[in-house]
């Protein structure tokens, strides 16, 4: 039998096995039995050479389409450089056209020198600009130059409609009314500048510090668009100039605030800046303390002001303040039962007092550092707080303590702005000199650094082997110090939420911690000793031990004196610069 009947007989199988359902079953079956016979009877050559001739033809088809896939992964890379061309021309029409709004629109304000311009790329089809035609000024008086809109409020502006189809085409699948992930909703200007459910996302002027921008550019996760490519470059920069333009919806928005933006930052280069600028000082303050008792209670806190020779330290229904070589400026009365802690304000202007009634109720009472005058009690604790801080800038009060809390309030009415949980009792707090974020340190060896733009957590520092129960900011709020159960002092970058350096600082616990001038870090602990470290950790001075736990630290006059407050009262000097390193001891809470 030939391969040619071979295969023929494959090919009429089907029909003969229908043509037999129409015949006898017993012919059928005879005649399906010799079919049978005939195909075993195939040389297994056969079988192998129709195999290998498909396998041939099913190769150049598969070959066929992969050249064709190659052509057109080739296309698309083609079309996609066409079309990033196209826009590239678009965006020169489109800056060709706002330049010829600028120059045939209102006069711009008059300037001695205008910066060099360098010319635009050449665009087929566009006009030939030979220079900018020369606007007479208005026969009106000239108007003063502090009402002359900035340069960057004439610039071409980038508004909400020019950004709107970037959230319709990437960002309204997770982020519309019926399905909004994180709480955001995209889809409107008013939705989308409301925020989401960690708070706002956009901060007008400043992308560097709007999540928004930060998700999008992949600067933090969860990387969007969600599940697509990142956005392109073009993309990217329009919506990043759209949030430094104020993230306006219309023209005008963004103007006004490019304006307004001008101006504070002319008033911020004309005036000295809070931290530099010489700090407030108690004037005309009763110089005796109202009340006073045989045994002088623990110093638990001890403040310095950030700007002035000003120290502050809580006690029996006041507030003692001190220069910076402890000699008496004043007395504040605290008519709250209990003082527990004291912070001074960013600027120094004011200090905050947590105190309240043990187990009954916990507020933060603000006075006035000049005058002493109160300016009133914020927050409705169920206990004293352990913890205070104050940002005069930002408007903010925080406290914190048994409650496994921090609250923020605004110091204009005493609203909550926002709360923030802790697995443990807060047992510090501090605002880094721009009040961006709240660092919060507490029982658990956690310290959370809250944004106070919404209260959305920023980053959770962990590393402490126990409680964190000190806390400060340098003066360029680059470096976070802290102080732990565990012993050691350790710095980290609370931009990057990463440690710097750790030290084991003491024998025991570490309980406070400050940094004084040239970003000298002090520290005290249960083993009754002062430690000073650079800012780069490297040990500079202990001091004698003192036969106490020390709970408090604060720099003197200089970075060479250190104050530390016991137990017993006792408020201790530590003279670094001294051969001796000895230390003095005074006790003001003691009865005059």
């Amino acid at each position: 039998m030939t391969d040619r009947t071979t295969f023929a007989l494959l090919l009429l199988l089907p029909l003969l096995a229908a043509g037999a359902r129409a015949q006898d079953p017993a012919a059928a079956t005879e005649r399906l039995q010799a079919l049978l016979q005939e195909l075993r009877a195939i040389d297994a050559k056969a079988w192998a050479a129709r195999q290998a001739a498909l396998e041939q033809q099913c190769k150049a088809i598969e070959a066929r389409a992969a050249e064709l896939r190659a052509q057109a992964s080739k296309l698309q890379e083609q079309a996609a450089a066409a079309d990033a061309e196209g826009k590239a021309v678009r965006a020169e029409m489109a800056r060709l056209q706002e330049l010829q709004k600028l120059l045939h629109g209102a006069a711009p304000p008059k300037v001695e020198a205008a910066p060099k311009v360098e010319a635009a790329p050449k665009v087929e089809g566009a006009p030939k600009v030979e220079a900018a035609p020369k606007v007479e000024a208005p026969p009106t008086s000239p108007a003063p130059v502090a009402d002359a809109p900035p340069a960057a409020a004439t610039a071409p502006l980038v508004t909400w409609p020019k950004v709107e189809r970037i959230f319709q085409d990437h960002c309204t699948a997770c982020h519309e009314p019926g399905e909004k992930k994180g709480g955001l909703d995209v889809t409107s200007f008013a939705s989308i500048t409301r925020g989401g459910g960690s708070g706002r996302t956009i901060v007008p002027g400043e992308p560097d510090q709007s999540r928004l921008w930060l998700l999008v550019s992949q600067q933090e996760r969860p990387f969007m668009p969600k599940g697509e490519d990142p956005l392109g470059p073009e993309l990217q920069r329009l919506l990043r100039t759209w949030i430094e333009h104020g993230a306006a919806e219309g023209e005008a928005g963004s103007r006004a605030f490019l304006q307004a933006k001008a101006g504070k930052g002319m008033a911020a280069a004309a005036a000295p800046d809070a931290a530099d600028a010489p700090g407030a000082l108690p004037e005309n303050l009763p110089a005796q303390p109202r009340h006073s008792s045989q045994r002088p209670a623990a110093i638990k806190s001890l403040s310095r002001s950030p700007n002035a020779s000003l120290l502050a330290l809580p006690g029996l229904q006041q507030v003692l303040l001190y220069d910076a070589d402890l000699q008496p400026l004043g007395v504040v009365p605290c008519d709250l039962p209990h003082l527990e802690t004291i912070a001074f304000a960013n600027d120094g202007s004011v200090f905050a007092v947590g105190g309240g009634e043990a187990g009954r109720r916990g507020v933060a009472a603000l006075f006035d550092v000049r005058t002493g005058k109160p300016l009133g009690t914020f927050g409705a604790e169920r206990d004293v707080p352990l913890a205070v801080a104050v940002h005069g800038k930002r408007g903010l009060v925080a406290l914190g303590g048994a409650g496994k809390r921090v609250a923020a309030l605004h110091t204009a009415d005493g609203s909550e702005a926002w709360t923030g949980a802790h697995d443990d009792f807060v047992l510090a707090l501090a605002f880094p000199p721009d009040g961006a974020l709240l660092a919060a340190a507490d029982r658990s060896g956690v310290v959370k650094l809250w944004e106070t733009d919404g209260g959305r957590l920023a980053e959770t520092l962990r590393g402490h082997g126990g409680a964190v129960h000190g806390l400060a900011f340098a003066r360029d709020g680059k470096l976070l110090v802290t102080a732990g159960a565990d012993g050691t002092v350790r710095a980290w970058d609370p931009v990057e939420g990463k440690e710097i350096w750790k030290r084991a600082a003491h024998a025991g616990e570490a309980f406070a911690v400050a940094i004084g001038e040239g970003d000298a870090v002090a520290s005290c602990g249960s083993d009754g000793r002062i430690k000073l470290h650079s800012r780069a950790g490297k040990e500079l001075a202990t001091s004698p031990a003192a036969g106490e736990w020390l709970y408090a630290v604060a720099f003197g006059s200089s970075a060479g004196v250190v104050f530390a407050g016991d137990w017993q009262g006792h408020v201790h000097r530590f003279d670094v610069k001294s051969k001796a390193k000895e230390m003095a001891v005074s006790v003001p809470l003691a009865a005059q």
